[in-house]
């Protein structure tokens, strides 16, 4: 039965009351790349934008600071000259695409359902490990449906996750989408993206040709990158100078404008914590230098890259929305760059093409300082032209990137900025004025000038510090660039193992299944565990409470310790929630070298059974209520090394017998929570983080006297008053 399909209708003059309402017409359907570090919504449509899927939810990056939206929405134009439609009208230019705010994939770009109505496919190249946690499943049933294969023998190169679809445009043109995720560590943030453009002449999903002469004249593809919703950051570019080896637009952060301290990386003033280094883009990695040309890199394209603000009026709508004005500025951009639009410079003596002088070389302190600027700065890159006759294609290749300093450095960066000790990366030196810093903070030195946090040098330590996730980004295009140009083969891992997290009274088993060991490089396994939150880094209150990822134990013909498949974790803490995953590793004897050079041994990637579910002490029932504890009593949101580790409001109830019912009163009287509790000898105050000390109504409780009333069904009763200061 061919899959229902949903129209999503959108009115965009709520928020954007100078435009007029329009229909947007999304029945996308998505599928995730989601087996690294960065997270990608595929859309059987190629769509990127807000118009059916929300503002920012293409892409999630896990970069130890938080699950940032890194790839805001993007939009993409395909555009022609001379075009014919089927009704013999002559169009001077045509266009077709998904806009930043609204799409239509029922007349405009098309996903192709295939014999059983599926529009999208995604292959694995192992099956899914299943996880469980105190008997519950953790893991979503696989395959999720009949569009979810495991089968590596359907992917090209030695990617973890594949996925594919086909788009009719109405322009004619056909497009073969292919997405490429890797588990590999130097390869697991970045999500590979091939576009092969057909010539079809098939004008919308059914099997009719429309068109089948046409010649699609002068053919260009315009793609706006949007990275990051936040307005802040500086949007720049690479590779349009003369000798530099690879194409990269990036944003990057900058210091706040009216900020009364440096925060560049957007450094809380009160604990040093960097919430927000990330360097984000899009490396062009290949296009076609002929038509039919699939094979060989071309040097001379990307053949326009520039800067603009993300709302520039032709890249919000689709096409059939757009004005005359508003397609012909966008074949203005297509074929002569934002010269010829707004007299952005261009660099002189680079590459082919027209590509503006980046955004932070124009001599603005401030990226609101662009004459353009309304919200958020935005990258702009396009190839073309070409000539396609029927059956003619085309190819176009790019990845979504990311970098930055880690979390665990940043944080001791942070702390010495905060102290007023700090050092810079090796090598720099203040007053030699030898560092890494962007041009902005090169030509306005009083960006990190004193203030009342920090000296100039040591704002500029750090700024230096932050600065140097431009080398990581770059790092990450040139793996993502090496991996395309080698056939997508990149050093494989081994599969991860199945595993079950068991809570018992004394200890939490950890036991793995025997699946990784079909690798024939295997070398053993790595038991991770997080205490307080499974997320892989740390939040900015609990910092000090929290090791992350910490690697509690191995076994295995690579260590000391002899192959099991259980491991019984007996350090764990009473009342704190404690998270697991387990690696396969191998020796590396298997491996050929990677983008490096370097042969090294590899593990299973911690997102293939990472816990997301806590596990805890159970703890023997008491045998009544004479010894019942509230921890911590009092409790007092400034006193978080009293608090429990990731859990920032929760409350134990230590010591109950094996069944009661907990009942919580104000001061007052007024019953504001019930908790039936059964089984061990502990209960929290919610299940979770986000019901920890909320009321019935799921309402935070404010500072105040709280009384607890324990009741057995036997009848007998205890009462225990705590403080809560919030």
């Amino acid at each position: 039965m061919m899959k229902k399909r949903i129209i999503y209708i959108t009115c965009l003059s709520l928020l954007l009351t100078v435009f007029s309402v329009q229909l947007i017409y999304a029945q996308g359907v998505a599928k995730w790349i989601n087996i690294g570090y960065k997270l990608t919504k595929v859309v059987d449509s190629g769509d990127e934008g807000e118009g059916s899927w929300g503002w920012g939810m293409n892409s999630t990056y896990y970069d130890g600071f938080g699950e940032m939206g890194t790839h805001s929405s993007k939009a993409v134009f395909l555009g022609c000259k001379n075009w014919t439609d089927q009704n013999g009208v002559l169009h001077a230019v045509k266009t077709s695409g998904h806009g930043q705010w609204e799409t239509d994939d029922r007349h405009v770009m098309m996903p192709v359902p295939d014999e059983y109505g599926w529009t999208i496919h995604r292959y694995m190249r192992y099956q899914p490990p299943t996880i469980k946690v105190d008997g519950l499943v953790m893991n979503e049933p696989y395959p999720l449906n009949a569009s979810d294969h495991v089968d590596p023998d359907a992917i090209e190169g030695t990617a973890d996750e594949f996925i594919t679809s086909t788009i009719n445009t109405d322009m004619g043109v056909t497009i073969h989408q292919k997405v490429w995720g890797f588990s590999n560590p130097n390869h697991d943030n970045y999500n590979i993206v091939e576009w092969v453009l057909e010539n079809t002449g098939n004008t919308d999903i059914d099997d009719e040709i429309e068109l089948p002469n046409q010649t699609i004249t002068d053919l260009h593809l315009l793609r706006q990158i949007r990275v990051n919703e936040d307005p802040r950051g500086w949007v720049t570019s690479y590779g349009a100078e003369a000798g530099q080896d690879m194409w990269v637009i990036y944003r990057y952060p900058t210091r706040s404008e009216g900020s009364e301290w440096d925060d560049f990386g957007d450094i809380q003033e009160e604990t040093g914590y960097i919430r927000s280094p990330m360097y984000s883009g899009e490396t062009i990695i290949f296009a076609s230098a002929a038509v039919n040309d699939l094979v060989n890199n071309a040097n001379d394209q990307p053949s326009m890259t520039g800067f603009q603000d993300c709302d520039w009026p032709p890249v919000t709508r689709h096409s059939w929305n757009q004005t005359e004005g508003q397609i012909s500025d966008m074949w203005t951009l297509m074929t002569q760059g934002w010269k010829a639009l707004s007299g952005d410079p261009e660099v002189v003596g680079g590459k082919p093409g027209h590509h503006s002088v980046p955004m932070d070389e124009r001599g603005m302190e401030y990226p609101f300082d662009a004459p353009w600027f309304g919200y958020t700065a935005t990258g702009f890159w396009g190839v073309g032209p070409y000539t396609l006759g029927p059956g003619d294609k085309v190819k176009i290749v790019w990845a979504e990137v990311e970098g930055s300093i880690d979390a665990v450095p940043a944080w001791d960066i942070g702390q010495g900025w905060l102290d007023g000790e700090l050092d810079p990366p090796e090598g720099f030196d203040f007053n030699a004025g030898i560092d890494n810093l962007p041009p902005p903070l090169k030509q306005y030195p009083e960006l990190y000038a004193d203030d009342s946090h920090a000296s100039e040098k040591i704002n500029w330590a750090k700024d230096c510090w932050v600065a140097t996730g431009k080398d990581s980004i770059f790092a990450t295009a040139k793996a993502a660039n090496w991996a395309y140009n080698h056939g997508l083969n990149v050093p494989q891992a081994p599969p991860a193992p199945s595993l079950s997290i068991t809570s018992l009274s004394d200890k939490i088993l950890v036991e793995w299944g025997e699946e990784s060991e079909t690798a024939s490089d295997f070398a053993g396994y790595r038991v991770y565990r997080s205490t307080g939150s499974w997320f892989p880094t740390v939040p900015e209150d609990q910092y000090t409470l929290i090791g992350g990822w910490n690697m509690i134990f191995e076994c295995g013909p690579g260590t000391s310790t002899p192959l099991t498949h259980e491991f019984e974790d007996k350090t764990v803490q009473r009342g704190v929630a404690n998270f697991y995953y387990v690696t396969a590793f191998d020796d590396g004897t298997h491996n050929g070298a990677d983008f490096d050079g370097v042969q090294r041994s590899l593990e299973s990637s911690m997102f293939a059974n990472m816990t997301r579910k806590g596990a805890y002490l159970t703890r023997e029932a008491a045998a009544g209520l004479d010894s019942i504890k509230i921890v911590p009593n009092p409790f007092n949101i400034s006193a978080t090394d009293l608090q429990f580790p990731g859990e920032t409001n929760k409350i134990m109830f230590f010591n109950l017998p094996n069944e009661c019912t907990i009942r919580i009163f104000t001061e007052s009287g007024d019953l504001i929570k019930t908790i039936e509790h059964f089984g061990s000898g502990d209960e929290s105050w919610g299940n979770i983080p986000e019901e920890h000390m909320t009321t019935d109504s799921d309402q935070l409780v404010v500072s105040g006297v709280y009384i607890a009333h324990f009741k057995t069904p036997d009848g007998q009763s205890a009462i225990k008053k705590f403080v809560i200061i919030r």
